[in-house]
């Protein structure tokens, strides 16, 4: 991922994009930071979980955001945090939504055996381990609670 982001920031640069610049430059600091903090050094490459990870991380604080940003009355604002996220989209991989989200949690379902929804954790690591970050934890985990009994 280091390396397509290096290549898109030379690209958004040399485009004259300054907003989409700028948001790279912030994302490749905090992907140098995350690196520092796991040993790795500044030129260290992430691992990809890592990596993506991060991205989902960026995203979500961007989100937060646009939600504070809307209820204090500043949409302007709330718009420039939009904008970043969809850049930072562009760096995750095709989400599980809707119907295959459901149809990827049923079958999460059916092969951990769950009952309960005490066996809710063991329904969230079977996705995490097949699908990796390609899915919202937060849906997947509302869609196996609708699923399970208490």
């Amino acid at each position: 991922m280091l390396e397509l982001l290096l290549k898109d920031l030379k690209s958004a640069m040399l485009a004259q994009d300054g907003p989409r610049t700028q948001v790279l430059r912030m994302f490749l600091a905090a992907y140098r930071n995350e690196a520092v903090a796991k040993n790795i050094g500044p030129q260290g490459i992430l691992a990809e979980s890592d990596a993506l990870a991060l991205v989902k991380r960026l995203v979500k604080s961007r989100e937060e955001s646009v939600e504070q940003y809307t209820r204090a009355g500043y949409p302007d604002r709330a718009e420039s945090e939009k904008a970043e996220i969809l850049i930072l989209k562009e760096y995750l991989p095709a989400m599980l939504e809707g119907e295959a989200l459901e149809a990827a949690v049923r079958e999460a379902v059916s092969v951990t055996g769950a009952a309960t929804r005490k066996d809710l954790g063991k329904v969230m690591k079977h996705l995490q381990a097949v699908h990796g970050g390609a899915f919202d934890g937060k849906a997947a985990s509302q869609i196996a609670q609708s699923l399970l009994p208490q």
